[in-house]
């Protein structure tokens, strides 16, 4: 993968994505424990985790006509805010309910920040580029994910959860300066607005458009089991029935982020001389594979090597879904293209812990990972009926 041509613009966006997602790392992945000891139960831990994906859900699709109206610039600059300002709101939080509200608080700069840089990076760069290009966004944006995943553990045990929160939205205004300070990310971005302009009539047309369709549903299933099964109900597991301290649950949750970054880092490039459908096809039927087996694996090293594969198959399949959606429509609809998509990405998000601690509830940890293998084996035929289109 080549890196010549990426302009600096590109190159800092991948930084601030990066911060970003390690001010969200750094207490995401042990957030359900975190919901229980302050009061929450059953389901309202799902609700806990939910609440952030259901604010973005708002936005995901707005985002598209947000970027088209008032450029990209402004808009990720109040995502930023908007996550700074969720970040220090968590840092006193004691209930569940307030937990909730400050959840959904954060998420509603995420898709102002990452939905529209990712139209961004889309309209910055050609077909036989595009794979590589998103490829390596989200890779850097994933390296973010292992850190803090890895590390979460760590720094809960040795600073506790406000220190945690404290930490984050230290990271989140580190990653505002960086957005506001330089100014040719302005430039850039406003030159590129001007050349991509939408308008309401072409949404009917986006929300048809069979590969977008195809492409969200199994959007929706894999978010169901990232968020829902590997994100809310495992660490529960992994806790209170195999009894591992929270650094080690840490550092599992930070396996699977080394594997999907390996995935952001290789995958587009594959992508770029394969073809997206033989690779979105490999991750979907390999998580499915692997997910089934997790249930009868116990053992801390065996579960960490094995989750650190699941998040290179999952990963194929998250780093196909903006580059299908966006190629799916027409130039200048990617921004609603993505918005699609991420809607879906973010739906799996509200529902997967809501069903999976349901589930937990009611049947147990088994049920969670066939329930979760299903739903992306059921997605398999749908994939093979995407027409790949590269505009």
């Amino acid at each position: 993968m080549s890196l010549k041509g990426y302009s600096s613009t590109y190159y800092l966006l991948c930084v601030v994505a990066f911060l970003m997602m390690l001010a969200t790392q750094i207490t995401n992945p042990l957030l359900s424990i975190f919901a229980k000891r302050i009061g929450a139960t059953g389901v309202m831990i799902g609700y806990a985790v939910a609440a952030y994906w259901v604010s973005r859900v708002i936005l995901e699709l707005p985002s598209g006509f947000i970027s088209a109206k008032y450029g990209y610039y402004k808009p990720m600059v109040a995502g930023a805010l908007l996550t700074v300002a969720g970040n220090m709101l968590t840092i006193n939080v004691e209930s569940p309910v307030f937990l909730v509200v400050v959840r959904a608080i954060m998420g509603l700069g995420a898709p102002l920040f990452f939905a529209i840089s990712m139209t961004f990076i889309v309209n910055l760069f050609d077909a036989e580029r595009r794979g590589s290009a998103m490829g390596l966004f989200q890779g850097i944006e994933f390296i973010g994910t292992v850190i803090g995943s890895g590390m979460s553990g760590y720094v809960i045990e040795n600073l506790g959860f406000r220190g945690g929160f404290i930490l984050s939205s230290a990271l989140a205004v580190a990653a505002t300066v960086l957005l506001v300070a330089p100014p040719h990310i302005r430039r850039e971005t406003q030159q590129r607005t001007a050349k991509m302009s939408m308008n309401l009539g072409d949404l009917p047309e986006v929300l048809v458009n069979p590969t977008l369709l195809i492409m969200a549903v199994i959007t929706l299933a894999e978010f169901v089991m990232s968020t829902g099964l590997i994100y809310t109900v495992f660490p529960l597991y992994a806790e209170e029935t195999l009894g591992f301290p929270l650094a080690n649950i840490g550092y599992i949750m930070g396996a699977r982020s080394v594997g999907f970054v390996v995935a952001m880092f290789t995958m587009g490039a594959i992508s770029d001389r394969l073809g997206r459908k033989p690779v979105l096809t490999f991750g979907i039927v390999s998580t499915a594979a692997l997910i089934f087996a997790m249930n009868y694996v116990t053992d801390y090293y065996a579960l960490a090597a094995l989750i650190c594969v699941i998040g290179f198959t999952s990963g194929a399949i998250w780093i196909m879904g903006p580059v299908l959606a966006a190629e799916a429509v027409k130039p200048h609809q990617r921004g609603a293209g993505i918005g699609v998509y991420r809607t879906f990405f973010d739906l799996g998000s509200v529902f997967g812990p809501i069903i999976m601690t349901a589930v937990l509830a009611a049947y147990g940890i088994t049920y969670c990972f066939y329930m979760s293998a299903l739903l992306l084996l059921i997605s398999v035929p749908l994939a093979m009926m995407i027409k790949e289109s590269r505009d």
